[in-house]
């Protein structure tokens, strides 16, 4: 079964340093492309909570560092109060995006959040 999920991102906060400045909108759009890299991780997160739930649905919070200077994804972690999914699936989530680097890095430090909805594509629908 296919399934589609969305992702949205806000960028909490910032603290200056030197190097690259990437604008708000810059640093959105590298950080989401670097995410999508991890899709195919993601679906698999999903199928595999599929087989316990056919039905299931929900979203995944994740909130994460973006390290300044090397563009790392550092302390990646599931808001559960915002988080509708069960753990399991939150906690593939988290490990699909580990390890995860934005080059070139940024004089600025990122704070984001981002929200995965999981659901099941209906039949026949286009």
């Amino acid at each position: 079964m296919k399934t589609a999920w969305l992702v949205g991102f806000v960028m909490i906060g910032t603290v200056g340093c030197s190097g690259t400045a990437r604008g708000l909108d810059a640093y959105r759009t590298d950080t989401q492309a670097l995410l999508d890299t991890r899709n195919p991780q993601l679906q698999t997160c999903y199928d595999e909570a599929l087989k316990a739930n056919a039905k299931l649905a929900g979203t995944v919070t994740v909130s994460f560092v973006v390290e300044k200077k090397s563009g790392a994804i550092a302390s990646p972690m599931v808001d559960a109060a915002k988080s509708t999914a069960p753990a399991p699936l939150g906690d593939c989530v988290v490990k699909a995006i580990q390890g995860l680097q934005l080059t070139p890095g940024d004089r600025h430090e990122g704070r984001a959040t981002f929200v995965y909805e999981f659901k099941p594509t209906v039949a026949g629908a286009t």
